[in-house]
């Protein structure tokens, strides 16, 4: 029998904010650059994750 080691991908989303943009991809642009594009992990979570990363964004239309 062997033995191994395992990783778990974590997946979570992050509020990022509102952007006025002339298109979904352009106001997803705006997001990265911002000063909000982090993450952040509570001292417990952050000795059980190694590198947290944004690896996606999405982009919705605000109607009100």
């Amino acid at each position: 029998m062997k033995q191994y080691s395992v990783v778990g991908c974590v997946t979570a989303s992050k509020y990022m904010g509102r952007f006025w943009a002339n298109s979904k991809e352009e106001a997803i642009e705006l997001a990265q650059k911002s000063d909000n594009n982090f993450v952040s992990l509570c001292h417990q979570c952050s000795d059980e994750c190694e590198d947290p990363e944004i690896h996606e964004m999405v982009a919705e239309e605000v109607t009100n």
